[in-house]
């Protein structure tokens, strides 16, 4: 059983090296080809933070019994992204809200989850429901070039995934760095899935509960990465921005990809209990940023840390 940790624990340390070469490598290549920051931040760096999530999403779909592990990746993550990316954050570094973020984006977030509740009504989501949430998500990317984040956002959200000055390479090695960081997302994420299911099936574990703890942290991984850099290095305060936006991304770009496999069938316990709490994690952050008068504490970060250690505890009791 000790062999299926470490191969988790490789996975895990190849998929998190995948990601940050993938979205190191296409960002320094988009700004090689002159592309503009906002569709480098819009559409190159939402779809390569996803990466990861998509990955195992559809090997979960290949490898698992059901489609708990493509489903438990994506509520699983968006709980990971609140209560442990945005926690740690915030322990180290308080930081302020925007106004377009509380009264924009946030209702936007709760509008996808509408949307996601709607499809998951029948148990299943199948391939025109998953192309359903895929054009939801290109009339997304749509409305922000219209209604665009702030410059200084998308140019620090940048920055922190750039080689510094001086370490630049050429555009062939960048291109070699994409197809490199493909083949280690998909390594690593073979190997982590393949050990989840066997600590699962070892200790009598659900696809679900290994799904939303082991596997939705490990895809998170990258941005729990991003948020210790970003509050070490004192950078704007992007990254509720950011945790917010790969929130709505999740639902609309990760699930159509797994029903391209074949439709994901899903345990109840994913409608009436999972998908309730990741609404409830977000009505807490929401209520946070109304009651903290568009500033989110240290006090803010401990509290939502101590609900995702809570949430993680009552998946395995």
């Amino acid at each position: 059983m000790g062999y299926s940790f470490v191969i988790i624990f490789i996975g895990m340390t190849l998929l998190y090296l995948g990601a940050e070469l993938l979205v190191r490598s296409a960002v320094q290549l988009a700004l090689d080809l002159k592309l503009s920051r906002l569709v480098i931040g819009l559409t190159i760096f939402a779809f390569a933070t996803s990466a990861p999530e998509v990955v195992s999403s559809t090997l979960g779909q290949i490898y698992g019994q059901s489609g708990d592990i493509a489903m438990g990746d994506v509520l699983g993550s968006n709980i990971t992204n609140m209560g442990l990316v945005l926690g740690i954050y915030l322990l180290f570094r308080p930081c302020n809200v925007t106004h377009t973020l509380k009264w924009q984006k946030m209702p936007l977030l709760f509008f996808v989850y509408l949307l996601l509740f709607l499809v998951m009504l029948g148990g299943v989501i199948n391939r025109i429901e998953g192309a359903f949430l895929f054009l939801v998500l290109l009339f997304y990317i749509f409305l922000q070039f219209y209604i665009p984040p702030k410059k200084a956002e998308l140019e620090e959200e940048i920055e922190i995934h750039k080689e510094k000055k001086g370490r630049r390479v050429s555009r062939f090695l960048q291109v070699i760095g994409i197809i490199a960081s493909a083949a280690l997302l998909l390594l690593g994420a073979n190997l982590m899935i393949r050990g989840v299911l066997q600590v699962a099936a070892y200790f009598g574990l659900s696809e679900r509960v290994v799904a939303i703890s082991i596997i939705a942290f490990g895809t998170s991984l990258p941005e729990t990465a991003t948020a210790i850099v970003a509050a070490f290095r004192k950078e704007p305060e992007i990254i509720v921005g950011t945790v917010i936006g790969s929130n709505i991304f999740n639902p609309l770009f990760v699930l159509p990809c797994a029903t391209i496999v074949k439709p994901i069938r899903f345990s109840p316990q994913m409608l009436f209990i999972d998908f309730p709490l990741m609404v409830v994690f977000t009505l807490l952050l929401w209520v946070l940023m109304v009651l903290g008068k568009d500033r989110l504490s240290r006090l803010d970060g401990g509290i939502l840390l101590f609900s995702y250690l809570s949430y993680i505890l009552f998946l395995y009791l």
